[in-house]
């Protein structure tokens, strides 16, 4: 009678065990859930008003009053929607390195302000070259029909104007590494050879002849100083290059909802009167665009309003 008394306990207090590791389980399932679809909802909503960023960057854009039309100088805005942070980088594709019209020279200056190898930066600047010419006549350190053959490739060169930016990662030589690094200083929209220095970015600004990090950013300082006052941007004495607008911009919303909480999305919009009748079209948009977080302390002092 002890004995089966004594097994009952023994079984009682397992299945109480048991039940007490289901329940924990449990618990910390429900609470695994509850963190992702709060994350998810962070996620969603930031999403939301980054797309609301970019709205009201093209309304800003198109606004009929000179004094509160926005700037184009890969200018940074900040506002505030919903109680939520919101900065939007405007920047018109003007400033930008043109892969369908600039010279070997340009694309050097390009791969060398990356440290790219000077064999390898020789070779890809000849292959872009190859690739956006209309000939199947290979240069020096280029490359063409057979060698993307050659290689296993299972494309050749467009032999016309690249189509999108994307388009030059398939350029015999590009790796995903130096891609990433020129992706967002190179265009396919301008059709200017000469990059604006009004309107570059302190990456691209970088890569022009003669530039260094002093002359850049004490340049740049003035630029936004400019903006702020209302003032047209000033052109560095230090490089001439072209001072036209391209009517095309992209324009980076970036919003954040919590600390380490936040979402991008790019757009490429071109001005002028689309099919539809709207006064703009959309040539490109990319959520979750790769480039370092505009919240960054070292852009506080490049917010222009």
């Amino acid at each position: 009678m002890m004995a089966t008394k004594g097994f009952a306990l023994i079984v009682v207090l397992w299945v109480v065990t048991l039940l007490t590791i289901m329940a924990s389980s449990f618990a910390l399932t429900i609470q695994r859930e509850a963190t992702i679809t709060g994350g998810l909802k962070e996620k969603a909503q930031a999403a939301a008003l980054a797309e609301a960023g970019i709205n009201f960057a093209i309304l800003m854009l198109l606004n009929n009053d000179a004094e509160q039309r926005w700037k184009a100088n890969s200018s940074l805005y900040e506002i505030e929607f919903s109680g939520k942070r919101i900065r939007i980088l405007i920047a018109d594709e003007s400033g930008k390195v043109s892969m369908n019209k600039a010279s070997k020279e340009q694309l050097k200056q390009l791969f060398d302000s990356l440290a790219v190898e000077d064999e390898l930066a020789d070779n890809l600047s000849d292959a872009i070259l190859d690739w956006r010419d209309k000939n199947d006549l290979q240069r020096l350190n280029g490359a063409e029909k057979q060698d993307y053959e050659d290689a296993d490739l299972k494309y050749s060169p467009r032999d016309g104007l690249f189509k999108s930016v994307e388009e030059v990662q398939m350029v015999m030589g590009m790796t995903a590494e130096i891609y990433s690094q020129i992706e967002g200083k190179i265009s396919v929209y301008t059709q200017s050879k000469n990059i604006n220095p009004a309107t570059a970015t302190r990456e691209v600004l970088l890569t022009l002849p003669d530039a260094n990090e002093s002359l850049v950013d004490e340049y740049l300082l003035l630029r936004v100083e400019a903006e702020r006052n209302g003032e047209d941007a000033p052109k560095p004495d230090w490089f001439s290059g072209n001072s036209s607008s391209s009517k095309v911009y992209m324009i980076v919303a970036e919003a954040l909802i919590a600390e380490n909480v936040s979402e991008k999305i790019m757009a490429v919009m071109k001005q002028g009167q689309a099919q539809d009748g709207a006064p703009y079209k959309l040539l490109k948009w990319s959520e979750n665009y790769p480039m370092p977080s505009l919240f960054s302390p070292t852009n506080d002092q490049w917010v222009i309003n």
